[in-house]
């Protein structure tokens, strides 16, 4: 809900100038809806230790076809490559000693060691040793397997990019807003083709905007053991309300429900089932809720403003999680922004996860992103306008992730990593 102040046409004249003030500050990034507009984002991720490296350049295009319609474009190239953890339990590595028909005493013989890692490769190293002179006739081949080194978290290597583009027009008319969006969105082993249309009016002398939405998404995937794709459909409707409540102050909410059917199993995760490590198994149909809630706030003194945020989310896997966000917008003079925020995260496990189960259940996942886990992002940003016409931003953030069962979920499931983000933006 923005829109409903970032536009001059949509507030009243008494209280723009401070309204205004708000939107430089709290939405740096909508300098207005009536303009053509460029902008360039490059992120960089990076999980310790090199888990997971992913690359995302993105570009915004906003063009003006007439005083009243805009045609948007949005594109995203995705390059990720790294380690996933499989959802098997933590092991041990594990080697099979091969030794050949024993020669005679005091002379050696040749084994052959097959050494399985926490990449999955295995190696034939081998090893050379002493027969003892105690050692009687020679003897049989014999093979044998032992565990040895510290546990460690098994892992799928993988290697990926992503296109995604989107299209969106807007249209104003009178008191009335219509907007219609496109997406497509593809990877090696995943499609998605998406549309959405959003209806908008104004109130109270345009001091409030009430939106309704809905949006249909229809994903392909392939099923990596299978190689068979499958097909998941979803849908949600969305409700939002933006109300100025005085010159400084501007607060938001909005509700979203949805469902998804059909294969809903990440196709890269395993569990262990009765001592047999298989594909995991999830319900076929989620049901979601979300509600969210935004208060931006203009502080005189300090020249500043701040945005406080909350969002509940539910859904039928049996997660709840909350969301709570805190971001400060500082003038710096007149040519400098600088924005520190954070950004905490906690959820419920699903119904259906565990680390290993027994018997026969009907769905399960030990998908770590599914346990009851926690996050925390914090980080800085600095926004600088160049000139009317041209500003760049700069950011960095921490993300880190973590459990909350006490233990249940191996630590080293959880990734921490840095982000880095470089931005333009070109008015034309």
């Amino acid at each position: 809900m923005q829109r409903a102040i970032a536009s001059g046409n949509t507030v009243p004249l008494a209280l723009r100038p401070a309204v205004l003030a708000i939107c430089l500050l709290v939405l740096p990034l909508r300098k207005g809806t009536a303009e053509d507009r460029a902008d360039f984002k490059f992120g960089y991720y990076l999980e310790d230790h090199h888990r997971t490296e992913a690359y995302s350049p993105s570009l915004y295009i906003q063009t003006d076809l007439g005083p009243d319609t805009i045609l948007t474009l949005n594109s995203v190239y995705d390059v990720i490559s790294g380690a996933t953890p499989t959802g098997e339990p933590m092991k041990r590595k594990t080697r099979q000693v091969t030794a050949a028909a024993s020669p005679t005493a005091g002379q050696t013989q040749t084994s052959y060691v097959a050494v399985s890692g926490a990449s999955g490769r295995t190696t034939l190293v081998p090893v050379t040793t002493a027969v003892p002179a105690s050692t009687g006739a020679t003897a049989a081949s014999q093979t044998t397997s032992e565990e040895y080194g510290k546990p460690y978290l098994p892992m799928n290597e993988y290697e990926d990019q992503r296109l995604a583009v989107s299209l969106g027009l807007r249209h104003r008319h009178g008191e009335w807003v219509y907007e219609g969006g496109a997406a497509y969105s593809q990877e090696s082993d995943y499609e998605s083709v998406a549309g959405s249309f959003i209806v908008s009016r104004d109130f109270n002398e345009r001091m409030t905007t009430l939106s309704l939405g809905a949006s249909l998404a229809h994903d392909s995937v392939r099923d990596t053991p299978t190689g068979n794709w499958e097909e998941k459909d979803s849908f949600d409707l969305q409700f939002q309300i933006a109300q100025v409540i005085d010159a400084r102050t501007l607060l938001k909410f909005s509700y979203v429900g949805g469902a998804s059917r059909g294969y809903l199993d990440d196709q890269y995760k395993m569990v262990l089932l009765n001592d047999t490590v298989i594909d995991e198994q999830r319900p076929d149909r989620r049901n979601k809720q979300t509600v969210y809630l935004s208060l931006n706030r203009f502080v005189d003194p300090l020249n500043a403003a701040i945005e406080a945020s909350y969002r509940f989310y539910h859904d039928t896997f049996g997660i709840d999680a909350h969301t709570f966000g805190l971001d400060w917008y500082q003038n710096l003079g007149r040519k400098f922004i600088l924005v520190p925020g954070v950004r905490y995260y906690e959820q419920s496990a699903a119904d259906f996860y565990a680390t290993k189960f027994t018997g026969s259940p009907k769905a399960y996942s030990a998908d770590y992103r599914l346990s009851k886990l926690g996050s925390i992002t914090y980080g800085m940003k600095l926004i600088w306008k160049v000139s009317d016409k041209f500003w760049a931003d700069i950011a960095y953030d921490r993300y880190s992730q973590f459990g909350r069962d006490g233990g249940v979920t191996p630590g080293e499931s959880y990734p921490e990593a840095n982000i880095v983000t470089l931005g333009f933006k070109v008015w034309f």
